[in-house]
């Protein structure tokens, strides 16, 4: 029931709360083990720091913890689609898209600016707590002494993120498992068609992604202007790469009339206002007195704009327009000129029939399932034969229905203006 299902959105949104506190505690341990000299004690790798001349100290320094958290960001998608899923039983896929949207934004605020910025949270929470005056000073403080760590991410991300997502490498690998273990005469043609099932974009993964490095370049627009050619090179690589992919690779699997567009516009805004704060704290901590007061004003107006945003078209895209209402009014009429006692050809407008299935379950309205042939474009005799019993068995069905339904109105005992509407196939 409903009240079950807010009851579980409620305790879900509290315990993964909870782990966006903790989970700066993975994320440090990451960034300490993901170091050449980590690496040096396991067995083996210990020459990582005599061979050239340290040059690979250097690399695996710069580019390792990056490319482990990135790894390690790539299991959270996965975690909240299966709370979405089983725990919270959410019934619609747009539905679980954007519950995975929307958590995964607030990790990655939560690595931004307080595990990766911070070294921890606890630390972060502690200054806060002791002077809560100075939230803006730890911003200001912290965010600027890690910008080469921001820019190695987005090279990486990339150099090797934006090749991913065009190879398809996940999708690639299943494909050759299941050819190698299985023979394709074999199996069926359902299980062909899962084998060579369409790709779907999924959108509770991608859009975050695209929001972190937003919010990146929103932080740093100001403080270290030069992350910003880094972030115009990675969104339009992106732009090319994805572009291709919605064209001509995924394939839509269900169609919500871009439900999650203001869902994302609003989160874009909380990283602008993010980074207005900030900048405002960095100015504060360079001892600026005009600039802070100046730049207040900006997250004021920037949370108008996301009422007003959500006001004038959030709230109203999720109804029906007084145009598109006409339109389908329109679409199911038909016209009749009707005589009048005095000769007058008027105009009536004479609606289709309500149909009573027309709020059911589709999988509930659905007709009789017939089996696909072995191959498409290949009749088979079984096929066929199996074809032939299944229609005269719902000719049988159909017309047992039908009297059943005239007996029961010729004893009075039930009337139904649409018995028409059961007919023989």
């Amino acid at each position: 029931d409903e009240r079950k299902c807010r009851t579980r959105h409620s305790f879900a949104n509290v315990f993964l709360g909870l782990g966006a506190i903790a989970w700066s505690v993975p994320v440090v341990a990451i960034q300490a083990l993901s170091t050449a000299e980590s690496l040096s004690r396991i067995p083996f790798f210990n020459w990582l720091l005599a061979s050239g001349g340290g040059r690979y100290t250097a690399f695996i320094n710069g580019y390792l913890p990056v490319v482990a958290l990135l790894c390690m960001i790539l299991l959270l998608p996965i975690i909240f689609e299966q709370v979405a899923v089983r725990y919270e039983n959410i019934k619609t896929k747009s539905g679980v898209e954007r519950s995975i949207l929307s958590r995964y934004f607030y990790y990655q605020v939560a690595n931004i600016y307080i595990t990766v910025t911070a070294g921890s949270i606890w630390d972060s929470l502690a200054d806060i707590l002791n002077h809560p005056s100075s939230v803006l000073n730890v911003l200001g403080r912290s965010l600027p002494a890690v910008v080469g760590y921001f820019i190695s991410l987005l090279v990486t991300k990339i150099l090797a993120g934006l090749p991913m997502v065009l190879l398809r490498v996940g999708a690639v690998s299943r494909l050759l498992f299941l050819r190698t273990i299985y023979s394709q005469v074999k199996l069926t043609q359902r299980e062909l068609d899962e084998v060579y099932r369409p790709q779907v974009l999924l959108y509770g993964w991608e859009y975050p992604t695209q929001l972190l490095v937003i919010m990146i370049c929103f932080t740093y627009a100001c403080i270290s202007p030069i992350i910003l050619p880094v972030g115009a090179l990675y969104f339009g690589m992106a732009m090319i790469v994805y572009k291709k992919q919605v064209l001509y690779v995924y394939t839509p699997a269900y169609e919500s009339g871009g439900a999650l567009f203001p869902v994302v516009l609003n989160r874009t805004l909380m990283g602008l206002i993010c980074a207005q704060l900030t900048l405002i704290g960095y100015t504060m901590i360079r001892q600026g007195h005009y600039q802070p007061l100046s730049l207040l004003p900006l997250p004021i107006i920037t949370v108008w704009m996301m009422g007003h945003f959500r006001e004038n078209y959030a709230d109203t895209s999720e109804k029906l327009s007084m145009e598109r209402a006409i339109e389908l009014d329109k679409r199911f009429r038909r016209i009749e000129p009707v005589t009048s006692d005095s000769d007058l050809t008027l105009l009536q407008d004479v609606t289709h029939e309500f149909t009573n299935e027309a709020y059911r379950q589709p999988v509930l309205t659905e007709g009789t399932m017939y089996p696909l042939p072995y191959r498409y474009g290949i009749v088979d005799s079984i096929t066929t034969e199996v074809d032939g019993v299944l229609k005269d068995e719902t000719r049988r069905y159909y017309r047992a229905m039908a009297d059943s339904i005239d007996s029961n109105d010729s004893v009075g005992g039930y009337s139904d203006q649409n018995t028409s509407a059961i007919c023989v196939q």
